[in-house]
């Protein structure tokens, strides 16, 4: 599906097939807003997501102020703030804001795996997609702070910020867990 470039949106585009289904899972959970996100096909390497970035979206970032850009990119175990860095390195400041990097600290292949040991709900990429969702919309770190996806905490923090409101189609219930710290209404002593 296209977005309408004079709504808020988000671009996401994938290293691989794996990154493009992690994307597909995220994009089709009940809560977002179908019409706000757009996962495009893989790039076929973590410098060719850049340069898609750098040549496609940097033009259309500039023109729309309301779009936004995820590259999804493998870590491959590599160092993270330097590939992070390399992808950044030909986005203009004044649209820095507005592109995310986000991405597996090894292969979306052994994230998989792994995920699927500790949570029997994770039964592949989309479902993986879906539970990050999950963590979005309620404000739970769950899937987010798994061991390779932890490292980029901050990244996805500024990210979340950014494009929450328009993303998701309504807010996340409060935790009934959490006790309301203002007095009742109807109780004078707040009892």
């Amino acid at each position: 599906m296209s977005v309408k470039n004079d709504k808020p949106h988000l671009y996401v585009i994938p290293e691989d097939e794996a990154d493009r289904q992690i994307a597909l899972g995220f994009e089709t959970h009940y809560e977002i807003d179908h019409r706000r996100i757009q996962v495009l096909p893989p790039a076929g390497g973590w410098k060719k997501v850049a340069d898609a970035c750098r040549d496609e979206y940097v033009p259309l970032l500039q023109k729309f102020p309301h779009a936004y850009v995820v590259m999804v990119i493998d870590f491959d175990e590599k160092d993270i703030e330097n590939r992070r860095a390399c992808c950044m390195q030909e986005i203009p400041d004044e649209i820095a804001d507005r592109v995310f990097i986000l991405g597996s600290s090894h292969r979306p292949e052994i994230l998989r795996t792994l995920l699927q040991r500790e949570f029997k709900a994770i039964r592949g990429y989309e479902a993986i997609g879906s539970a990050l969702a999950d963590d979005c919309h309620a404000g739970t770190d769950t899937y987010w702070n798994h061991i390779h996806l932890r490292h980029y905490a901050a990244e996805r923090s500024r990210m979340e910020q950014a494009v929450k409101e328009f993303l998701f189609k309504s807010r996340a219930a409060p935790n009934p867990t959490i006790r309301d710290p203002r007095p009742h209404p109807a109780c004078p002593d707040g009892e």
